[in-house]
């Protein structure tokens, strides 16, 4: 294997989706890749080249990954290969199982490029060497008194009846002799040759800070046994280098990248693992949901970098004050998860949640952040639920009662009707407002970052109630999905939104307009017939509406809502795929649905000041790229933020930085501005307009 040429890479991966990306991120790393969708091509390839590398993914048709790696070991050809197992569950119990079929990493999907890269060097590095001691073995064995590594004779009593020069410092060392005794743990090399056996091939050494390694060479016509050994200390701080970057990545993976709780993926292991055991133990399991009261206010007011910081204090203030069995998560946005197991009863959890509450408060008088409130709502298993995600529904509830109830205080789950009852007001201002259209859409403009111009809004659902006052998004909207309303809200919000959008092309400006598209709302028996009639009322253009989807909506599975989108996309109506990169299903939703535009995640735009967020938003672009969709990035508040996205080959960006979400007037009046600053030209004839503008 010459180290000059570019090392060959086997990889195997059934989804063709992963497979691209994989080699092309292979072939930008410098290595020469060759891709295959099952186990069965990938070792009929294998056989006749074998590469000193093979990534293999678990799941596959015909022959899953497991049974490849099996397969390949089972060849026993000359050199060794390095065999990386690749897979969505990255279990302990997984773990031990791949490690017992002779794999040699394990890297959890999804994976960032910089873990897999530092996996191919330390493997580069394990592989040639091997490869190297394998060659200096076959060469030099035939010269045992000249050979530098250290080589025995043994007969199968263990005694030693020769060795070479090389090998004297180590008997020494060993306080051994010719005819003395070999090291005991050498011994079980004799035995597999005296039974005829292959079962252990190799046996290590550790003497004088070094290890070695011994095999059997060769047995003579008398029955000698030759014992070759090399010096694998290199080797062995490279395997050890690797179980600690392991490690470390499997740490990465189980904590949220901004505050360093655990995250989603944490919170789905260990919920399952502590309601078992209570279970057994008899005891109670209290899940707890944390929201920071009016955080949309704090982003708006000072920013996303103290917003940022409000959560990180909320996030290690709950973590440091709680027991090592407990463990608090960060669920999503500025939501956060506690599981507090061995409880007795469920009133042990009133002390508990005043004391977490009073102590960030507390935190908070001796920092620099604005001062706010912590509302919590918690349910107990198995009084108020039989399963991790009823349990969660219901702290959900108990969550929305602590909010209606003022904020600033905790609520436990105490049964659906007295929960609807605090409620039923707000639901009847919110149904009123719905029916008298009184809801309204708030736009913010997304940029063409290559043209320097704005391209297209956002419309964003807005209620202001006379009673109420201002209700933030976060309230109402899933108040709305909960009690069947969001469907005639969407449609109120579209409508204003498409008519403000001919308000628009009627004064000479040719912009997208985003809508968001909710599951219930894609598969509701009218919807397609209300959006064909309420575009061709107002007379606009298919192909400048977009429908942003999330990758919460599961849409994959709903045969109505692939219809529905099909439909949509044949009519000329355009698809996004929104928040991507927030922690869902990214890969399946890119592969099977014909998306035009990948929209970034912001909090992940926030994260760019460190290389890791950066590397991240850098892989997302090119795979948006490689796929030929319209790259989007929203959150960007700084202008080093726009300058990097920009950089990276973003097409287009929304947030703060170019402005905030704006009423129709002010939208108006923001399109006039950039008109007078020459950063956007109104074009005669809008349906002839530079089609450069949009991507």
């Amino acid at each position: 294997m010459e180290g000059s040429k570019p090392l060959t890479i086997l990889y195997a991966e059934d989804d063709a989706v992963s497979a691209k990306l994989l080699g092309r991120t292979l072939q930008n790393l410098g290595y020469e890749a060759h891709g295959f969708v099952n186990g069965h091509q990938a070792l009929e390839w294998f056989e006749k080249i074998q590469p000193p590398i093979i990534i293999s993914d678990w799941m596959m048709p015909q022959m899953d990954g497991l049974e490849f790696c099996r397969r390949v070991r089972a060849l026993d050809l000359p050199y060794y290969t390095y065999f990386i197992l690749l897979t969505a569950n990255s279990s302990e119990t997984n773990y031990h199982k791949a490690m017992d079929h002779g794999v040699d990493d394990f890297l959890a999907k999804p994976f960032r490029r910089e873990d897999l890269h530092m996996r191919l060097r330390v493997a580069e590095r394990i592989v040639r060497q091997r490869w190297e001691t394998e060659a200096k073995i076959r060469s030099l064995a035939h010269f045992p008194a000249d050979n530098p590594n250290p080589i025995l004779q043994a007969n199968r009593d263990g005694a030693i009846t020769y060795a070479n020069q090389a090998s004297l410092s180590l008997l020494r060392l060993w306080k051994a002799d010719v005819g003395g005794a070999l090291p005991d743990s050498l011994l079980p090399l004799l035995a597999t040759v005296a039974r005829g056996e292959q079962a252990v091939s190799e046996a290590e050494l550790y003497c004088d800070n070094r290890t070695y390694s011994f095999a059997v060479t060769s047995v003579s016509e008398d029955g000698l046994i030759y014992l070759y050994g090399h010096d694998i200390t290199a080797r062995k701080r490279a395997e050890t280098d690797l179980i600690a970057m392991r490690n470390r990545a499997v740490m990465q993976s189980l904590q949220d990248a901004l505050t360093g709780i655990g995250n989603r993926v944490l919170l789905e292991q260990r919920l399952p693992e502590l309601l078992q055991k209570a279970t057994q133990d008899g005891k109670k399991l209290a899940l707890v949901l944390v929201d920071i009261d009016n955080f949309k206010d704090i982003n708006d007011s000072y920013g996303h970098k103290v917003g940022d910081q409000a959560l990180i204090h909320v996030g290690h203030t709950l973590r440091d004050h709680l027991k090592s069995r407990d463990c608090v998560c960060r669920w999503g946005g500025d939501e956060l998860v506690i599981l507090i197991s061995e409880l007795q009863h469920r009133s042990q959890m009133r002390p508990i949640c005043e004391r977490l509450i009073q102590t960030v408060k507390e935190g908070l008088g001796s920092s620099d952040l604005p001062k706010f409130t912590l509302s919590m709502g918690f349910a107990v298993f198995p009084d108020d639920a039989p399963s991790g995600e009823t349990l969660l529904q219901k702290a959900d509830q108990a969550l929305y009662q602590a909010k209606a109830d003022g904020r600033d205080c905790w609520r436990e789950y105490l049964g659906e009707s007295k929960i609807l009852q605090s409620t039923q007001h707000m639901i009847q201002r919110l149904t009123a407002a719905i029916d008298e259209s009184r809801l309204t859409a708030y736009f913010q403009p997304v940029w063409d970052v290559v043209n320097q111009r704005p391209a297209g809004v956002e419309s964003l659902a807005r209620w202001v109630d006379p009673e109420l006052g201002y209700i933030p998004p976060d309230e109402f909207i899933p108040l709305a999905e909960a009690k069947g309303l969001i469907i005639p809200l969407s449609r109120v919000v579209m409508r204003k939104s498409l008519e403000t959008m001919r308000d628009w092309r009627s004064r000479g400006y040719d912009l997208t307009l985003s809508l968001n598209l909710s599951k219930r709302q894609l598969v509701e028996t009218h919807f397609l017939t209300d959006l064909y009639r309420m575009v061709d009322e107002f007379q606009l253009p298919h192909d400048r509406v977009i429908f942003e989807v999330t990758e919460r909506q599961s849409i994959l599975g709903h045969a109505l809502g692939r219809q529905r989108i099909e439909a949509m996309i044949a009519a000329g109506f355009r698809l996004s795929l929104d928040d991507f990169g927030s922690g869902y299903s990214s890969f399946d939703l890119v592969g099977e649905i014909p998306f035009h535009e990948l929209k970034i995640y912001g909090g992940l735009i926030r994260k760019m000041n460190t290389p890791q967020g950066r590397r991240i938003v850098q892989a997302i672009v090119e795979m948006g790229l490689t796929l030929g969709l319209t790259v989007v990035a929203e959150g960007a508040e700084q202008e080093e933020e726009v300058n990097i996205l920009r950089e990276m080959g973003t097409q287009k960006i929304q947030g703060y930085y170019y402005s905030k979400p704006l009423p129709q007037e002010k939208l108006f009046a923001y399109l006039e501005e950039q008109t007078r600053r020459g950063r956007f030209s109104r074009p005669a004839n809008v349906p002839g307009a530079d089609k450069n503008v949009s991507f």
